[in-house]
């Protein structure tokens, strides 16, 4: 299970470019979100909706519908596209082509404020675009992961109230899950720039591997990193311990790698969060670390190869999903139960109200029944 490649220039990339992403598509199965191929435009009007709908075509045609939907769980209403895909209109080259599915597609939503309310913060009422796509989960036309994003993006605009899950750390083990990534921006003393980031491709009883991505001015390497659950990592030589987490706990006066020691208490804000973390140093207090206090992960790492350079090599975290919470910490993993459906059919049918639905789904998610 080799996770290796190396594209050392641009002029490379172009020409295997097709056929990574051929390969990317057939091998669906593999590393999860392994298309890396989102739209960077922001989905608010009708016109959005049919350029977002072009954009997913060629993976479309090569994956399906249902496909395409599991390796796209963040993007909703895939449906529509499929309608405007099998429309006369869609490979018609008339310039009024895109009126008429534009037509197509305020016909399926029922009017442009559908798509309005996905981009509102709302209260204690459940959005009208929800309900619809409730209904066609309950009359089977949705798949489950359809009605979940309706769950997430109420959870995140604060409709559904869902109470945050701290990370589990085991004692003297990395504090890695599945799905984990990190990302850090490294300066080395000639002011080289090199993109490291990191991502959990699998996890066993035995060991944590890793999908390691360099990117410098020389182009990027992909390859693959085994970790022990103490850190150490698993090379021909021994005794290299891993540098951007720590194993838990970490206690004040502590060892850590390259004899640096934890000394003191101190703070790191990231993402605006200010997170409670120790400062580690060696005796010249040139070469430093801060670490999470909860999780052990490395926010920051200044390394001096002796006393008398002032310029050395700083590692600095960018990015990382290790505090997201909003579906307590887990990658798109979803489980309804069916009965639910019947519920939601009350919702529907006003049976009942919009608060005792949320009420309900709220308790059943602090249970971890429904997950999403």
């Amino acid at each position: 299970m080799e996770l290796i490649s190396k594209t050392p220039t641009i002029e490379l990339l172009k020409i295997l470019c097709f056929g990574i992403i051929v390969v990317a598509l057939i091998s669906s199965f593999s590393l999860q979100n392994s298309y890396g191929h989102d739209p960077n435009f922001r989905v608010s009007t009708t016109e959005d909706i049919l350029k977002f709908c072009e954009f997913f075509y060629e993976e479309y045609q090569l994956l399906g519908v249902d496909s395409l939907s599991q390796q796209h769980p963040s993007f909703p209403n895939l449906r529509a596209c499929v309608i405007l895909y099998n429309h006369i209109a869609w490979n018609s080259t008339h310039p009024a082509r895109e009126i008429v599915l534009i037509s197509e597609i305020e016909k399926y939503l029922g009017d442009s404020s559908y798509i309005k309310e996905r981009h509102l913060e709302y209260s204690n009422v459940i959005p009208n675009w929800i309900k619809k796509e409730a209904q066609l989960w309950v009359d089977n036309v949705n798949q489950d992961t359809d009605f979940a994003y309706g769950v997430r993006t109420m959870i995140n605009a604060g409709v559904l109230l869902s109470e945050p899950t701290e990370r589990e750390c085991e004692q003297g083990k990395l504090c890695f899950n599945e799905g984990d990534f990190i990302k850090y921006s490294h300066i080395d003393k000639y002011n080289d720039v090199l993109t490291i980031e990191h991502e959990v491709y699998s996890i066993s009883d035995d060991e944590i591997i890793l999908k390691v991505i360099e990117t410098s001015k020389d182009g990027t390497v992909i390859t693959q990193m085994n970790l022990g659950w103490d850190g150490l990592i698993k090379t021909e030589k021994c005794c290299k311990f891993y540098e951007y987490v720590i194993p838990m706990p970490i206690k004040l006066n502590d060892i850590i790698a390259k004899d640096l020691k934890i000394i003191t208490e101190t703070t790191y804000t990231i993402d605006n969060r200010t997170k409670q973390s120790w400062l580690a140093s060696d005796v010249t207090g040139q070469n430093v670390k801060i670490i999470d206090k909860d999780t052990g992960l490395v926010y920051l790492y200044e390394f001096h190869e002796t006393e008398v350079l002032s310029v050395g090599d700083k590692t600095k975290i960018t990015d990382t999903n290790f505090f997201d919470t909003k579906y307590n910490g887990k990658s798109y993993h979803t489980e309804i139960p069916k009965w639910w459906k019947t519920t939601t059919k009350w919702l529907l049918e006003e049976k009942i109200s919009d608060s005792e639905y949320l009420r309900a789904m709220e308790n059943l998610i602090s249970r971890n029944i429904l997950r999403v």
